[in-house]
Formats: C-alpha cells, structure tokens, sequence
C-alpha cells in the first residue's frame, strides 16, 4: 500500500532536474504527476472488471511485474517521450494493484468495518507521501532522477514476492466478463447520486495535495532557491500532517457521523482558504506560510479522503470491484485533470498557489451543499 502514495512523492523532488535532463519545459516535465494519475484512473477501472471476472490473486501479480518492468523502462529508453509512456504504464499497474487490495478488504469485511477501515487506508496510502520525498530528495542530489526508478523496481520486486508467498485467492462469487453485464453494474452505480458525489469529493480533496506534489517543486526549488533536499523535507513534515489527519478522521468517526465531518471539515478549509489568498499578498517568498497553508489543506484531505472511501465503497459490496473501480476512475481522473492544468500555472511565488487552493475548496463546498447535503 505504501508504493501507492509514493509513486507520485518520490518523484516530485525531481521534476526540475527531469526538465532539465530531456531540455523541456516545466509544464512538459508536470505532466510525470499528472500523466501517472491518467494512468491510475484507468488502472483502477479496467482492472475492477477484471477481478469480479477472473479473480484477485492473479491480477495482482501480473500488475506487480508490469510495474517492475515499466520502471526500468525509462532508465534503459532514455527520451521524454519514453518516459512519459513508462509513467501512463506505472499508473495503469499500480492503479489494478490498488484497486485489487481494496477488494480483497471488501471480500472479507463487513459493511460496517469497511467503513471505519476508510482511514485505515489512509494511513496507510499515507506512509508514502511521508516517506517518498526525503528518499526522493536524497536519490536526486547523489544519484539524479534515474534512482528513483531503480528504487521502484526493487521495492515492488520484494512486493511481488510477499504477494505471491502470502495473498490468497477472497474472490469466488465470479461475474462473467460480459458487456451487459458489464454495462448494467455501471449503470447501477452511477444512478447512485449519492455514491457519484462521494466520487468527486474524494477526487477534489485529493487535488489539494497534487497541487503542492506539481507546484510545490518549482516554487522551493526553482523559485525560492531550496534544493531537492530540502523540499523533501518539507514534503516529509506535511506527509506527517496527512498521516496524522487520518487518525483524526478515525477517532472523529467514533463520535460523529461521516455527513458531520464533512460539514465542519469543507467550511473550515473554505475559511482557511480565503485567509491563504488575502496573506499570501503580504508573505509572497515565505516558504514557512507555504508550508503552513499547504499543511492545512493536507489536514483536510487527510481527514475526507478516507472516510469518503469507506463510505462510498459500503454502499456496493456486491459489485465492490466495479464499484472501486469507478470511484478511482472519476476520483482521480479529476485529481489528473487538476495536475494539468496546474502544470501551466507559473509558479513565481506563493500567491498563485494560494489562489489554486481556494478555488478547489469552493469547488468542494458547492459539491457538498448542492449534492451531499441534500443527499
């Protein structure tokens, strides 16, 4: 689960240098987040169909060498083009993976322990946003852009082989891999109003940290003068921060319904979010208030992302497959969507970063009371 969120963090320390190395622009070198979110979201759809068809224990191992290969391919194959492939590739592999171990939970969990398990995904997706940057920031100052990949390939090696060894087959209640059939579990899932506007919540909230993983490498590196080091550290405080958040999110749900929590989380972030835009006018170079607004915004997809998850994926057990696999589909195609355009945004210093902040908060209050609370 780790490898899942580091994917993107690892290699954020390292998009200045990935620009400079193949002689392109910074929006050309964004698109490594934005292209392996593409990757992800259609990993997560293809394959939810694939194992409500063919199973889970199969898939997860062909995703896992699919992995391993896409990341020495850009070590090997060294052009922009190659890599920005190898990066759709890694997506598509570690998006079956994600989606495989979400449904393994679902297989053997009730709906009531799905749900307070949401955060415990999160945790867990969390240790790499934590971890990711320093190991990047470190691999890019002594061994340059091309360690990360290597880091990649041999981490899901020994991923591979615990997974081979340990996971068994949950999956035995098989749905024929049939267009109606098919058509009909999608057509079911997206009717559910409520399930769609849980789906584009979470893929909202997880924008709020893409943000920072595609803007935050260029505004302290290549803006403020900071080294990839540095940045990482910065990334590994506010990947604390995250973690932390779904403890909080955890211990919130013992108390208050999932509904409460994204009440009193969307309105406070949407004040902070006003506050971020009007200070950052007077602190333009400060990468402490950087740090600070960003790790606000982190607390508040740290503590909706989860609990979002856990929520929607309840309301299908029976096709939780499908179910997941749209969810990521939707989610995180406009978490990619966000990441390119963001790629675009010139980052001269923190106002527009701010300003990017607040928009997507708004974005997430209008969600919430138009479709959620009314739901």
């Amino acid at each position: 689960m780790p490898i899942i969120g580091m994917c993107i963090d690892l290699v954020a320390p390292s998009l200045p240098a990935i620009g400079q190395s193949f002689s392109v622009a910074a929006s050309v070198a964004k698109s490594v987040i934005s292209l392996y979110l593409l990757g992800f979201a259609f990993g997560n759809f293809l394959s939810g169909f694939l194992i409500d068809s063919y199973g889970r224990q199969k898939i997860i191992r062909l995703s896992l060498l699919g992995f391993i290969v896409a990341s020495l391919m850009p070590i090997y194959l060294h052009s922009i083009t190659w890599l920005l492939f190898a990066r759709i590739l890694q997506g598509l592999t570690i998006g079956a993976v994600s989606v495989t171990l979400r449904s393994i939970c679902a297989d053997v969990l009730p709906p009531e322990r799905l749900t307070k398990l949401g955060p415990w995904f999160g945790t867990m997706w969390g240790i790499g946003p934590v971890i990711g940057p320093v190991i990047g920031g470190y691999l890019q100052v002594y061994f340059g852009w091309q360690a990360g990949f290597y880091f990649f390939a041999i981490i899901t090696l020994i991923a591979f082989i615990v997974v081979f060894i340990v996971v068994p087959e949950t999956h035995f209640n098989r749905h024929p891999l049939r267009i109606v059939s098919i058509k009909n579990n999608i057509t079911e899932i997206l009717k559910n109003h409520v399930f769609i506007g849980i789906t584009a919540l979470m893929g909202l909230s997880y924008a709020l940290m893409i943000l920072f993983n595609v803007s935050g490498p260029f505004l302290i590196q290549t803006t403020l003068h900071y080294s990839p080091i540095f940045f990482g550290h910065i990334a590994l405080y506010l990947g604390v921060v995250f973690v932390l958040a779904t403890f909080l999110g955890r211990y919130l749900l013992k108390a208050h319904t999932v509904e409460k929590i994204w009440l009193i989380a969307i309105n406070v972030s949407l004040l902070v979010g006003i506050i971020a835009v009007i200070v950052s006018y007077f602190f333009k170079d400060s990468v402490i208030l950087t740090t600070l607004i960003t790790a606000l915004m982190f607390i508040s997809c740290g503590v909706v992302f989860p609990i979002s998850l856990g929520k929607g994926l309840s309301l299908f057990r029976h096709i939780a497959g499908t179910a997941t696999a749209v969810m990521y589909l939707v989610n995180i195609s406009i978490s990619s969507i966000v990441a390119y355009f963001a790629g675009f945004v010139d980052m001269t210093s923190l106002v527009p970063l701010a300003w990017m902040y607040l928009f997507l908060v708004f974005v997430i209050a209008i969600l919430y009371w138009t479709v959620l609370r009314k739901s």
